[in-house]
């Protein structure tokens, strides 16, 4: 009691101030304390500081915001893109689909799978002995035959046109290493002097690279009594055409460079003149994959035909048919030797096809009935005219 008494006694004898901030400390309504979704306001009270704040924004400027916005909505450059994505899976599927009920085929009807083991011992590759074997007649009596008249009519020529050494104007030979253009030129430029005569006919030759490269052709010049001159760069080349404007036939002679040789572009842009046609030179004795790769980097769809030369050197003549089919390339001559002019040709697309499908000499491997269904399976596209003319 006695405490009591005295902490009353000291109460009432405290100042009067201290009594009237207590009490207007307890008068204030009591804030709640805040949440994370709440934004803290510094220097405000009263009810406005304890609504929600909105949530922060982290999006940099000009970008979505994923929590006000929802997913952000995909540019047409991406939607192209996604779609592309699509349509390449929904194509692969198809292939591979495709594929398998194809193959399925074949393990059940013998004359497929005969015929697909034949064309491939010529030498054709599996994405045209797919088309092929693919739209086989059931009622067809011979499979080679009805086949062998399918590529005959898929194999352009110029058997109904005039030979190459009758034409006027410019031709320029071109081609890799080693494919025989200097021996083509001469060849062409013998069997134009005998029907119009060696004053008629102009040599150029460009290549520049090889020890004794102008002897060659030099020497041929001679025995034919035409002249053989020698351009360095576009500009004196352009003079030499001027030169021999007034000659019925000009025969250029390129430089062999590798299909690969950044000096190949060089080449091809010094033969971008208006009057110059170009033709392709093929080697017969190459692998498939080379010919397909000598005729995209020399363009082959902006030349004139191509020349199939070393025809005498090829064991099948299939691989470089089946490009020549693939980019439906003109042939307008072939060369099966060295002799000069004796070795040069032109041949029927009938003479082609069956000189592919004889084959000759021995092969190193040969497939197996069993092992047809594995060269398919790894088979994606083709390239070739669809469907072929048959």
């Amino acid at each position: 009691m006695v405490g009591a008494d005295s902490r009353r006694a000291a109460a009432a004898e405290a100042p009067a101030g201290l009594n009237q901030a207590l009490r207007s400390r307890l008068a204030t309504p009591r804030r709640e304390p805040p949440v994370l979704r709440d934004e803290i306001r510094l220097g405000d009270s009263g009810p406005q500081s304890r609504a929600p704040a909105a949530p922060a924004r982290f999006a940099a400027p000009g970008q979505h915001d994923l929590l006000n916005d929802g997913a952000p909505a995909a540019s047409p450059r991406d939607s192209q893109a996604l779609m592309g994505e699509l349509r390449s899976v929904r194509d692969l599927i198809e292939e591979r689909f495709g594929m398998l009920a194809f193959m399925e085929r074949l393990q059940r009807d013998p004359r497929q799978a005969g015929l697909s083991q034949k064309l491939f011992d010529a030498g054709f590759s599996p994405a045209l002995v797919r088309k092929l074997v693919q739209s086989l007649p059931a009622d067809a009596p011979d499979e080679l035959a009805w086949a062998a008249g399918v590529l005959e009519r898929n194999v352009h020529t110029d058997e109904h046109e005039l030979p190459l050494e009758d034409h006027d104007g410019v031709l320029a030979l071109i081609g890799p290493t080693g494919v025989g253009k200097t021996t083509s030129t001469a060849k062409l430029a013998a069997a134009f002097a005998t029907k119009h005569g060696a004053a008629h006919l102009g040599l150029i030759t460009l290549d520049a690279y090889r020890v004794a490269a102008h002897e060659q052709l030099r020497t041929y010049g001679r025995i034919l009594g035409v002249p053989v001159h020698t351009a360095h760069d576009r500009a004196s080349l352009e003079d030499l055409l001027e030169l021999l404007a007034g000659k019925k036939l000009v025969l250029i002679d390129t430089a062999g460079m590798a299909q690969r040789d950044a000096r190949t572009r060089e080449l091809l842009d010094m033969l971008q003149h208006p009057a110059i046609r170009k033709v392709l030179v093929v080697n017969a004795a190459a692998q498939g994959e080379t010919v397909e790769d000598v005729m995209v980097a020399y363009g082959v769809s902006q030349c004139q035909g191509v020349i199939v030369s070393k025809l005498d050197e090829a064991v099948k003549l299939g691989p470089a048919l089946d490009a020549l089919i693939r980019h439906k390339a003109k042939v307008l001559g072939v060369a099966n030797g060295q002799r000069v002019p004796e070795d040069w040709h032109r041949l029927s697309a009938q003479a082609l096809v069956q000189r592919a499908m004889r084959g000759g000499g021995g092969a190193s491997w040969k497939l197996d009935a069993s092992e047809v269904n594995l060269v398919f399976a790894a088979t994606q596209g083709g390239g070739y005219p669809a469907p072929l003319h048959a």
